[in-house]
């Protein structure tokens, strides 16, 4: 055990000198190197709200991972990124956005939004100044990842699309009609009206927080990150986002029976605890373990290589 604990000490020492050097390397780098510095401020503030979305049963950690996957693709490319180099005109604007980011940090530790456009500004600066424009060109995959991983509250943004192009309260109203047709199915007598679910002894409004949009998102999210880390196929890893959607969906309606039936049977408790935390990891994990293995079962399946194997 000790002598595996001194192993990852001295990996832990190495690569942090090796960052030293690589930081004090030369005058880009030292400039780039103090960017990082000025970033480091939003850490402290990014990871309670880290902690405080993953609470609420938000995909924040998930993000993370998206980010640290876009941010680790690259690492392994570092050799080909090394071949890179920038032209003048591209380190000319680098610098501009690096030093725009630089000078705002003390204007944005309040708002998260702010910091994440600046982190956005920062590392588009980095990546003109040291490898140039053509960088997004050749890896759109780790941009893309890296970009909806640091994305600011990505949940308020989908809510703001949605509503724009919906009806209103359309899938509030959908959930309360689904949810009353699974009560009927149990015997239950509920009516609707709008996203209010009625029973004999009390009624339920279905809010936006239970309308499994944030469900979904948190499903789509995940589907996408082991589609990619699984090396499918666009298709395939686009087969996955949809299916986690849709389980999303259908999963939230006996999630919406049980709250209702908790809030006006069981008493206050009972609605608070599946409402809450530990209700709503309950439905994720059995969200998810059906998700996985639907997603395992068809990680060998190509419909369209059986397609040439038959016209052949």
């Amino acid at each position: 055990m000790k002598k595996i604990n001194l192993n990852l000490g001295n990996k832990v020492q190495s690569t942090a000198q090796y960052l030293f050097q690589q930081g004090n390397k030369s005058w880009h780098n030292r400039f780039i190197a103090f960017g990082w510095l000025a970033m480091c401020l939003f850490i402290p503030l990014w990871i309670y709200d880290i902690v405080l979305g993953t609470i609420n049963g938000a995909a924040s950690l998930l993000l993370v991972a998206l980010a640290g996957f876009g941010f680790f693709q690259l690492w392994q490319k570092r050799e080909q990124l090394s071949q890179l180099k920038a032209s003048e005109e591209d380190k000319i604007l680098g610098y501009i956005l690096i030093s725009v980011a630089i000078a705002a940090v003390p204007f944005c530790l309040s708002v998260e939004w702010h910091q994440k456009i600046i982190f956005y500004i920062f590392l588009t600066g980095t990546a003109f100044s040291t490898w140039g424009f053509g960088f997004f060109k050749r890896y759109p995959l780790p941009t893309f990842l890296i970009f909806m991983g640091f994305f600011p509250q990505p949940t308020i943004f989908g809510k703001m699309v949605w509503t724009a192009f919906t009806p209103e309260a359309g899938l509030e109203r959908f959930m309360a009609i689904a949810g009353a047709a699974g009560l009927k199915v149990i015997g239950q007598t509920p009516s609707v009206q709008w996203d209010i679910i009625s029973l004999p002894d009390g009624s339920v409004r279905v809010d936006w927080g239970c309308s499994g949009f944030d469900l979904a998102t948190i499903a789509a999210v995940t589907s996408l990150l082991l589609g990619i880390f699984w090396k499918q196929p666009m298709w395939k890893t686009s087969l996955f986002v949809l299916m986690g959607i849709a389980f999303s969906l259908i999963a939230n309606v006996p999630r919406i029976m049980l709250m209702t039936l908790a809030s006006v049977y069981w008493g206050p408790e009972s609605f608070e605890f599946w409402h809450g935390f530990w209700g709503g990891q309950i439905f994720l994990s059995i969200l998810f373990t059906v998700h996985y293995y639907a997603m395992l079962a068809l990680l060998d399946w190509n419909p369209f290589k059986a397609n040439k194997v038959t016209t052949g």
